[in-house]
């Protein structure tokens, strides 16, 4: 029984395992593919995320194309020019219409532009709503006609609660608002504007004509509506709206008598009082008359303009949207800027201000510049930059002063340690001859202070790059006193070697002849220097910097290899300050490396020296 009992276990056991099998593979269960996907998805999404982080904190560069000329904001030359100038290699760049925020410009215009609230808050929409429930619970005969009109007109200031509709969620407390201030004008005895308009030929309620027209975009926003006597009259005006008796026009996307559909729409989704809208082959959307809230994203980069159309009567064939707003701030703006372009803040109208205040809200913290090809030249560039502290715009740079390269020039000293040095005995400094030239060479290689130094350097900035040249004098600091080197004569060129050293004339070699030191109390250092700056003034010449040196000394004969990190400050002493190029400049700089000496040195038996130091300086950008 015991030998039975363990032939069926075993068996068994196969059937056992396909029943394990198959509850792994089943759906209910996650696979490792499965879940390696999703970590791959969570990684994209938090990329993109980071990704996206980056663009709005990047610098945004709004270019003011010039009228009558092609150079705009895509022009590379002004790209380059002006990351050059701001030191934003990730600046990002965008056209003059991108600026026009007449939609988000709030109604009361005793507010600063420094104060413009940019977007509605999210109370606002609760307090709309509170007003819409409060007024939905009276009958027609709670309050008397004068009553209701009172009523009304503080309904229509709560209008100005949510003063620009960007978003889906924005759209029911208006709507509900309007319907509100159309029940309220139905039971007051005033029948006249601006409860009442002239729609084409037509007088109507002009609030729930409005509803009407939202309901027009979404009718779903009928079921909303608990009063029938209300909804009633809106479904009314929506009928009529849905069989074209009242008039409609074009609103015009087109920008300079140009519309291309397909880079556009790549570009730009367009919203009309908060729902997205397609634009037509022809860049026109076709809308009723009465309130229209315009609003155009980036799809990549942020926001683009906002704008408010309230017509109640057709003139115009069309509204051009962007063409609107290039005039006011392409050809308007330029003109403010150039009547004193050479001012630090140049005098703007209340609207432009309200409007860059705005654009530097809705961009988070990104840095705000505005960039002036004078006379469409992409290399004589003015530059902007708004600041968000008293809400003006600061002159970054002019077209007088546009060369894109920054020089700075520097003086400074320190302290060396340099390991290349020879130590001279007392017996040789009055002899000033050897036979031997092994022995004058010190044996013990301590780096004790090499030198006093006194540098002169002459930097170019270009964006982060930094290229220069300089002459570097340092005093011997060494307890004997001075350097030792063989003087750079036709008869020691070298190679130099303990009793080989010889004069050939004639191809007769000649005995060994005694030589002749040579002692420095100055080294000198020929050098260049070519490095990177970083943080935000890098193309100014300020701020951290990393660079290699390369240059020659003449004692001892050595290649002096060195690697730089240093700090460029500009103190706040407005008086040593002459315009935006001279600006005054305390320098730090750290070095290591080595020297390398050359075949007809005295100390070509050592293959490298360290070399290392710290000098401080003053100097000035120009």
């Amino acid at each position: 029984m015991y030998v039975f009992a363990l032939l069926i276990a075993f068996f068994a056991s196969p059937a056992q395992g396909s029943a394990t099998e198959s509850t792994l593979a089943s759906p209910e269960a996650p696979l490792f593919g499965e879940k390696k996907e999703e970590r791959v998805e969570e990684i994209t999404d938090a990329e993109k995320a980071a990704a996206q982080k980056r663009r709005d904190r990047a610098a945004r560069v709004v270019v003011l194309k010039w009228p009558d000329t092609s150079v705009d904001y895509q022009d590379e030359t002004i790209q380059r020019n002006v990351r050059s100038r701001i030191d934003r290699a990730d600046g990002l760049f965008f056209p003059s219409v991108d600026l026009y925020q007449n939609g988000r410009k709030f109604p009361d215009r005793t507010i600063k532009p420094v104060d413009q609230p940019a977007r509605v808050p999210d109370g606002n929409l609760e307090l709309v709503r509170q007003a819409v429930e409060e007024t939905s619970k009276l009958s027609w005969n709670d309050l008397s006609p004068g009553e209701w009109g009172l009523l009304g007109k503080e309904l229509r200031r709560k209008e100005e609660l949510i003063w620009f509709m960007e978003s889906v969620e924005q759209r029911e407390p208006v709507f509900l608002l309007y319907t509100m201030i159309g029940y309220a004008a139905e039971n007051s005895d005033d029948g006249g504007p601006p409860f009442y308009e002239s729609i084409g030929d037509r007088s109507v309620n002009y609030y729930h004509y409005l509803a009407a027209t939202m309901a027009l975009q979404d009718p779903s926003l009928l079921s909303t509506l608990t009063n029938q006597e209300v909804k009633g009259m809106v479904n009314y005006y929506l009928t009529e709206l849905q069989n074209d008796a009242f008039p409609t026009f074009p609103i015009d996307f087109e920008l300079e008598d140009f519309f291309e559909k397909e880079p556009f729409d790549e570009e730009y989704e367009v919203y009309l009082n908060g729902l997205p809208v397609n634009v037509d082959e022809d860049g026109q959307v076709l809308v009723p008359l009465g309130r229209l809230d315009i609003y155009m994203k980036r799809k990549d980069t942020g926001h683009s303009l906002s704008d408010q159309l309230v017509v109640d009567k057709f003139e115009d064939k069309a509204y051009f949207v962007r063409n609107d707003a290039r005039k006011k701030m392409g050809i308007d703006f330029i003109d403010q800027l150039m009547l004193h372009p050479n001012e630090c803040s140049p005098e703007l109208d209340g609207d432009i201000l309200n409007f860059l205040a705005i654009y530097a809200k809705i961009h988070g913290s990104s840095e705000i510049y505005i960039a002036v090809p004078r006379y469409g030249n992409p290399n004589k560039v003015f530059i902007w930059r708004y600041d968000r502290t008293s809400g003006t715009l600061q002159r970054v740079g002019g077209a007088g002063d546009g060369y894109p390269v920054r020089f700075a020039v520097t003086m400074s000293s320190g302290i060396l340690y340099n390991g290349a040095s020879v130590s001279i005995g007392p017996d040789l400094e009055s002899q000033g001859l050897v036979d031997d030239p092994t022995d004058i060479v010190d044996a013990d290689y301590q780096l004790n202070a090499g030198g006093l130094p006194l540098d002169f350097a002459l930097r170019g900035h270009f964006s982060r790059l930094m290229m220069g040249f300089g002459i570097e004098h340092a005093y011997n600091l060494s307890s004997d006193g001075a350097w030792a080197e063989f003087y750079r004569t036709p008869a020691h060129a070298g190679p130099y070697a303990a009793g080989e050293i010889r004069v050939v004339d004639n191809g007769v070699a000649e005995e060994p002849k005694p030589i002749a030191l040579h002692y420095r109390f100055w080294q000198r250092n020929i050098y260049g220097s070519v490095g990177v700056l970083v943080g935000r003034d890098a193309a100014l010449g300020f701020g951290p910097r990393f660079a290699l040196r390369v240059g020659g000394l003449n004692t001892p004969h050595a290649v002096s290899t060195t690697a730089h990190f240093g700090y460029s400050w500009q103190p706040p002493i407005d008086a040593l300050q002459s315009g935006e190029r001279v600006r005054p400049m305390v320098d730090l700089d750290l070095r290591g490396g080595v020297a390398l000496p050359l075949a007809d040195s005295i100390q070509q038996s050592q293959v490298a020296f360290p070399v290392f130091g710290f000098t401080a300086g003053v100097g000035t950008t120009f």
